[in-house]
C-alpha cells in the first residue's frame, strides 16, 4: 500500500496548477509536469517530501506540514493536477520505519542540532528518565498521528543507549516501548488503506529493531 497525501498518487503524472516555491527554496511553475515517484512523510521534522522524475531527473521537494500557505496537507489539490499512472515508474512509498530506524543509528545521534527544539527538549526529558513528560512534550508538538512514530523512535534511542552500555534488560525495557508506539500509530488510522500501510510499517519498524537488538524479546510472550 503506498503513502498517500490528499489526492496525490505514487506512480501517476502530476502537473503543477498554481506557481510555489517549497521549504527550501525550490520553484516550481504552472505548467510544469512530472511522474511523482516517492511521498515520504518526516514526523521528527514535520515535514512532506515529494519526488518527482522530470526527465533524466528527479526533483526533491520539501514542505513543511505548519505552513501557511503553499502546498501543504490539506491543500495539494491547489497546486498540483493529478494525471494517469504512468508506467515502470519504480515507486517508492516513502520512509518505511525501518529506514528512520537505521539512518538514526548510523547517521548523527538523536541529540543532532538540526532536529527540530521540540525533538531536544523531549530527548533531555528522557535522559534525565522523565519518560511521561518526554512523550509530552512531542505530542504537544506534532498535532497528528506521526506523534506515537517519534515517541517510537525516542524509545528506540534509548534501547541503543542502554544496548551499547551492556544493560539488556533496559534495552529491551526500551524495545518494547518503541513497538508499543508504533502500534499505537498503526492502530490511529483513519481508514482501512491507511491502516494496512501503517500496519507494513510497524512490522518494519519492528522487523529492524530486532536485528539490532539481536533477539525479539516479543516472541516470548504468552
Amino acid at each position: 500500500m503506498s503513502t498517500t497525501i490528499d489526492h496525490l498518487r505514487i506512480g501517476h503524472r502530476v502537473k503543477v496548477a498554481r506557481d510555489f516555491t517549497d521549504a527550501k527554496g525550490v520553484a516550481m511553475r504552472a505548467g510544469d509536469e512530472g511522474v511523482l515517484c516517492a511521498i515520504r512523510f518526516d514526523p521528527l521534522r514535520m515535514a512532506i517530501h515529494l519526488d518527482i522524475q522530470r526527465g533524466e531527473g528527479t526533483l526533491h521537494l520539501v514542505f513543511d506540514l505548519k505552513a501557511a500557505d503553499g502546498p501543504r496537507n490539506g491543500h495539494m489539490r491547489t497546486y498540483f493536477e493529478l494525471g494517469e499512472p504512468a508506467p515502470n515508474t519504480g515507486s517508492d512509498d516513502g520512509v518505511s520505519a525501518e529506514h528512520m530506524t537505521t539512518s538514526a543509528a548510523t547517521g548523527p545521534g538523536p541529540s543532532d542540532k538540526s532536529r527540530p527544539e521540540w525533538w531536544q527538549r523531549a530527548l533531555a526529558a528522557m535522559e534525565a528518565e522523565r519518560t511521561k513528560e518526554a512523550e509530552r512534550v512531542i505530542r504537544e508538538a506534532v498535532l497528528h498521528i506521526g506523534s506515537a512514530a517519534s515517541i517510537a523512535e525516542m524509545y528506540a534511542h534509548r534501547m541503543r543507549f542502554f544496548q551499547h552500555a551492556g544493560d539488556d534488560r533496559r534495552a529491551v525495557e526500551n524495545f518494547n516501548k518503541a513497538v508499543a508506539w508504533m502500534d499505537t500509530y498503526a492502530s490511529w488510522a483513519t481508514s482501512g488503506g491507511e491502516g494496512a500501510a501503517l500496519s507494513a510499517e510497524r512490522d518494519r519498524f519492528h522487523a529492524a529493531l530486532v536485528r539490532e537488538l539481536g533477539h525479539d524479546p516479543t516472541s516470548t510472550r504468552m
